[in-house]
């Protein structure tokens, strides 16, 4: 099975990459910078769908669903996180996620999320929609009063695709910098 996801996992990054759709991107000044090792985060999936996440920014998930689905579609599309920790000593105002070499589909999005792991309070998360290719940048503005100071927040990012029937849907993307502000 995992041999028919990677092929349609290549499959998808070459469509993938003769389309380009920007996603949103700010540029970050000041602040704290992280890169590489980062810490893997939660996965998933069902057994029809292949997720990775590695320390060095690299994540990929796919799903090839072959059931046309008569009433629902089963639950199942395929996630993949990183985190950093950021040691914060006054409320977060952006978050600038960098990546590149990307190819993601139009079914898979990539997610940046901003939360207190300690309480699991979450202030924000934003995702980037459509094909996404090459490199570029995902802004969170965080949307809640963040509590009191110093905490640690956690940043998570990574993909998650959503769950079709029948599907054949990939994306894979290099993160490689985090700009908390």
């Amino acid at each position: 099975m995992r041999l028919t996801v990677r092929s349609a996992v290549a499959v998808v990054v070459a469509a993938t990459i003769a389309s380009v759709v920007p996603a949103s991107a700010a540029p970050t000044a000041g602040g704290k910078s992280y890169g590489a090792p980062f810490k893997v985060g939660s996965s998933g999936g069902d057994s029809f769908s292949y997720h990775s996440a590695s320390p060095d920014g690299s994540v990929t998930v796919g799903r090839v669903y072959p059931i046309p689905g008569a009433i629902n579609c089963t639950k199942g599309g395929p996630f993949a996180m990183l985190y950093v920790d950021h040691k914060a000593t006054k409320p977060v105002h952006k978050v600038v996620v960098s990546y590149d070499n990307a190819a993601v589909d139009n079914f898979t999005f990539a997610l940046v999320s901003l939360r207190d792991p300690k309480h699991d309070r979450w202030y924000g998360t934003t995702e980037a929609r459509g094909v996404i290719t090459g490199s570029g940048k995902i802004t969170l503005k965080p949307d809640g009063k963040q509590g009191h100071f110093p905490r640690t927040l956690r940043i998570q990012f990574g993909l998650q695709q959503s769950s079709a029937c029948p599907n054949a849907d990939a994306g894979s993307i290099q993160f490689t910098k985090v700009q908390v502000s």
